[in-house]
């Protein structure tokens, strides 16, 4: 019978039998490796149920050592979020995941290199709030360029209670202002005042907040004749500025340094300071909307000579004096400096004794060299620290 005249019930085992033979061989080379040697005597060779992988790594040929699987392709099995290399129990290496980037690249590679700008870290300076004795009051001449300038005042005033209520829902603050006004040559040119309100804690000394009053009168150097800035230092580290110019309104939130003051909680924080001589301290202070970093070394005893005779009166001798240096710079909120901003230099002579009297503070702000002398001292109205 001719082929093509058989049936079709003869012809379909045929093709399905050579069909399972090849799927089986085809099976055996995938998964079972080579193929055995000798064929089943009863029947075409059975193929081999693919293993289940759930390691992340294809079987390996017997007899050979499995190769670890460095695709970035997902397994049936968890993996941890950072895969260190090295050998774990069972001698198998780890792998490390390829085909990340960003972060995660940064993550799986420790240890990290963080590029990102972050805040700046700066350390909270010690609690000096028990040297602000109520009472102080300190009167200065100011000179510019060697001619009388005008007169400035510093007062520690009064103890404040916390509107939060008493401790421990609030804590007692400490109110010290500040006055400045021209006089002399400048004051022929325009007469200006400058009133400072600084609210700060009884225990730490921190900032709580900051009220400053600046008017000009006659000509001023500004495009503004009064302005008022009012700080709030909502914790640490952060800001909260409103800023009037005339009439017109600036608001900011401000990023700062832990260690920031305002002018006159600075001045405090430098006089509580207990140097020897060589060793530093840095803290930062907003004036306005300008954030500076101030860095104070101490030079030890030193001589002040010629002595102003309200620090004869005092009873100091010439060499009752400790100096110190240190510099104001402009930064950011990161506390980089900023470039082409110039780098002030400051210098002071303070009392040696616990006091710790201003006596004399020189330094080239902005306007030019600018000299305070000490003219006049209240010492506190009780013995004790103002907390």
């Amino acid at each position: 019978m001719h082929p093509r005249t058989r049936p079709l019930a003869r012809r379909r085992p045929l093709r399905w039998h050579r069909a399972a033979l090849l799927l089986s061989l085809w099976a055996g080379a995938a998964w079972a490796g080579p193929p055995a040697t000798a064929p089943h005597e009863h029947g075409p060779p059975r193929t081999r149920r693919p293993r289940v992988v759930l390691d992340g790594q294809l079987p390996a040929p017997r007899g050979a050592e499995p190769a670890p699987d460095a695709s970035a392709l997902p397994t049936f099995r968890s993996p941890p979020v950072v895969t260190p290399d090295g050998p774990v129990a069972g001698g198998k290496p780890r792998v490390r995941p390829r085909g990340l980037t960003g972060t995660s690249q940064l993550l799986a590679t420790p240890p990290m290199a963080d590029s990102r700008r972050r805040h700046a870290r700066t350390k909270r300076p010690e609690d000096f709030g028990g040297t602000l004795q109520l009472g102080e009051r300190f009167r200065f001449d100011v000179s510019f360029a060697g001619n009388p300038a005008g007169l400035a005042e510093a007062s520690v005033v009064r103890l404040e209670p916390d509107p939060r209520g008493p401790p421990p829902a609030g804590a007692p603050m400490v109110r010290i202002e500040g006055h400045a006004r021209t006089s002399g040559v400048v004051s022929l040119l325009a007469t200006v005042t400058d009133d400072l309100v600084s609210i700060v804690d009884a225990r730490t000394g921190a900032a709580i907040s900051s009220h400053n009053t600046l008017h000009y009168s006659g000509f001023a150097p500004r495009k503004y004749k009064h302005r008022e800035t009012h700080q709030s230092y909502e914790g640490r580290g952060q800001i909260r500025i409103v800023d009037t110019k005339d009439d017109e309104l600036t608001k900011k939130l401000q990023r700062a340094p832990n260690d920031t003051y305002d002018p006159l909680s600075i001045m405090a924080w430098v006089r509580s300071l207990r140097l020897e001589k060589g060793e530093r301290a840095k803290a930062h202070v907003v004036d306005g909307l300008t954030l500076m970093r101030v860095e104070i070394e101490s030079r030890g005893r030193d001589r002040l000579d010629p002595l102003p005779s309200m620090v004869a009166a005092l009873g100091l001798k010439p060499t009752d004096v400790i100096r110190i240096e240190g510099t104001i710079t402009r930064v950011d909120e990161h506390g980089a400096a900023i470039p082409g901003k110039k780098a002030f230099t400051l210098r002071a002579w303070l009392s040696a004794d616990e006091r710790r009297i201003p006596l004399v503070m020189e330094s080239d702000l902005w306007v030019g060299a600018i000299r305070l002398v000490l003219t006049g001292y209240d010492p506190p109205t009780d013995d004790g620290p103002s907390r």
